[in-house]
């Protein structure tokens, strides 16, 4: 059944994802609904079997990824930018970070640009240059470089890259939850593996935050198997691919100054910079050209989604007077109440002599959180696919594991006409998890259980 509704969704699609009308609209509620009701089945289901091993949760899941890998993105054209700007490094030489598209001439009648599903958004990426960081540039190039100018190719390969990172994961999950004393990893395991959030926006649609979420478990596993003086590198790595994963990087080298010694802290710190000076010597040269300007307004502009727009159109809402210093005020108040929590959430970190690996992972997931939900004004459903993988290996006990499982079933919505809606998106995405977190309670997940039993060493 599950695997039908994905391929009905992937037909209806397919084939011409920006001439979206009202019966498109409804048929994608239907979609959406339909896919939550089946995954939390699921796991009731799997909730009242006998433990399962990785096999029986996985190889079902394995139709639903292959559909959603077929799946032409519908929902966003991001994977198509990824294509578009590897494709004008690997073939036309051009930095990204102090270019942008429309500066190659006759650049739009170039097959692998001019793509009619780019009309979504009226191709916009033509006039901006590259927001994210070096890794992925340099990604985007090898495999506009392999894709050798098809378009079709191309876009696949980008979708194979997110496969990898997903079976990365789940390989990931099942290790580190069975060394948490996790009595049942299965349950676990399904929660990502099944995830409509994570096959739709993230294998369907293709966006790169599967790829930061895997590099931040696997920084977590090195920890885990004491090779900890790798763990800042892969974290620069992720950095270099989406930036928001940088203030984590100083918790990871206290927790290895405490573990395995200062040596160890500063020889990696050490990779790290040497990480960063090998990924970024391709664009650095032309430092002085970046176009830090366009760059900067790109990362914090202001999405429906976002904390911030909820309460500044509410505000707008009960009194229309308000104007742009209030909408200041808020960005403030948001950002310095974040500010604080984080604060005190390190205080607490540091001031353990020995903190445990269960520590990282919460101070980690606190800050990330307060990044992505509360203190940006530029919130995406598809962000969560950064923090879900790492917050399913916190104890059972803690809030922030239930509130993300929620989180990532709530926003399966943002798949409908609601992501256009600033108060309405935001009250049935992330306001209804939020509300759910505290008043159904941390171990419900719609009348079954949402934690994982078990003791955590």
């Amino acid at each position: 059944m599950t695997a039908l509704v994905y391929a009905a969704n992937a037909f209806h699609y397919g084939w011409s994802p920006h001439t979206k009308n009202t019966v498109d609209d409804i048929l994608a509620w239907l979609t959406a609904l339909s896919l939550i009701a089946l995954y939390v089945w699921g796991y009731r289901f799997l909730q009242r079997s006998p433990r399962k091993s990785v096999a029986n949760v996985l190889l079902p899941a394995v139709p639903l990824v292959i559909v959603s890998f077929l799946t032409i993105p519908y929902d966003s054209t991001d994977v198509f930018l990824y294509s578009d700007m590897g494709w004008a490094q690997a073939h036309y030489g051009m930095n990204p970070y102090s270019q942008v598209l429309r500066s190659i001439p006759g650049i739009e009648n170039d097959p692998m640009i001019a793509k009619h599903w780019m009309n979504a958004n009226k191709n916009p990426w033509l006039d901006l240059p590259f927001v994210y960081g070096f890794a992925f540039a340099l990604m985007a190039r090898f495999l506009a470089w392999l894709g050798g100018g098809n378009w079709w190719l191309t876009v696949g390969l980008f979708k194979i890259i997110n496969v990898i990172a997903y079976a990365s994961i789940c390989a990931l999950l099942w290790t580190m939850a069975r060394y948490f004393d996790d009595s049942r990893p299965d349950r676990t395991l399904y929660l990502f593996a099944w995830s409509p959030l994570v096959l739709q926006h993230h294998i369907a649609n293709a966006h790169n935050d599967l790829i930061v979420g895997c590099l931040l478990l696997f920084a977590v596993k090195l920890l885990l198997d004491s090779r900890g003086i790798w763990a800042p590198a892969v974290l620069l790595v992720a950095t270099l691919v989406k930036y928001i994963t940088l203030p984590i990087i100083p918790v990871f080298i206290w927790y290895i100054g405490k573990r395995e010694g200062r040596y160890h802290a500063v020889l990696s710190i050490m990779i790290a910079m040497a990480m960063l000076s090998i990924l970024s010597a391709p664009f650095i040269g032309d430092v002085s050209g970046f176009r830090f300007d366009l760059i900067a307004s790109q990362i914090g502009k202001t999405t429906a989604g976002s904390l911030y727009s909820f309460v500044y159109y509410v505000c707008r809402f009960v009194a229309p007077g308000w104007n742009d210093a209030f909408g200041l005020m808020v960005r403030l108040l948001l950002w310095s109440g974040s500010a604080a929590i984080v604060g005190w959430k390190l205080f607490e970190f540091c001031r353990k002599a020995k903190p445990e690996l269960q520590d990282v992972i919460s101070v980690s997931t606190w800050i990330l959180f307060l990044i992505v939900f509360v203190a940006s004004s530029q919130f995406y459903s598809w962000y969560i696919g950064m923090l879900f993988p790492l917050t399913l290996v916190l104890r059972s006990e803690e809030w922030m594991r239930s509130l993300m499982i929620l989180l990532s079933t709530t926003h399966v919505f943002s798949l409908t006409s609601l992501s256009r809606k600033g108060i309405g998106y935001f009250v049935v995405t992330s306001g209804a998890a939020l509300w759910a977190s505290r008043h159904v309670g941390r171990t419900t997940f719609i009348s079954g259980d949402l934690s994982v039993s078990g003791n955590r060493r």
